[in-house]
């Protein structure tokens, strides 16, 4: 290794003695600008654009981090399957009174409601559902809503109960 050193360095020296004092300057100058031109492309001019790119999508991350914490919070929000409540027909027509619901027809079976409504409000569906899926985990698997006269709805509906092991 140092025999390869000692070669290059008096190779070098014998090119850099056979210049003249201008070639030498001009040299210096165009290596000087190499190097300059090398740091600038390998350090500065990356470190630059990744600040760019940084500066654009860290509005769009900060949106995406606000939105998995929402996420985290409906998600810690919602029943685990041990605290939720077992599907019975009286609890489903006790959180059907406390809407001002009447279902015409309603089957509790295997964590499955099926219920017939002829005549309520959107407004009292949506919150009735929306009782059903905090407090025993019933979400929607069918539902047909007709809408009658003086903003009122008709709704034909199939919820069933997820998580844990009692769900199909």
């Amino acid at each position: 290794m140092t025999q390869f050193k000692t070669v290059l360095m008096d190779s070098f020296s014998h090119f850099w003695d056979a210049r003249q004092e201008r070639e030498r300057r001009y040299l210096t100058i165009g290596a000087g600008l190499f190097v300059l031109m090398l740091v600038y492309l390998i350090a500065i001019d990356p470190a630059l654009t990744g600040r760019e790119q940084l500066r654009k999508s860290l509005p769009i991350l900060h949106q995406q981090a606000a939105q998995m914490q929402q996420y985290a919070q409906q998600y810690a929000a919602l029943p685990s399957a041990d605290s939720r409540h077992e599907v019975s027909r009286d609890m489903v027509e006790s959180s059907m009174a406390q809407q001002g619901i009447k279902a015409q027809t309603l089957s509790v079976n295997d964590n499955v409601v099926r219920a017939q409504i002829n005549s309520t409000s959107m407004s009292s569906l949506q919150a009735w559902l929306l009782d059903m899926q905090k407090s025993s985990s019933l979400f929607v698997e069918e539902i047909k809503i007709t809408g009658l006269e003086g903003g009122l709805v008709s709704a034909t509906l199939v919820l069933r109960q997820t998580g844990g092991s009692n769900s199909n």
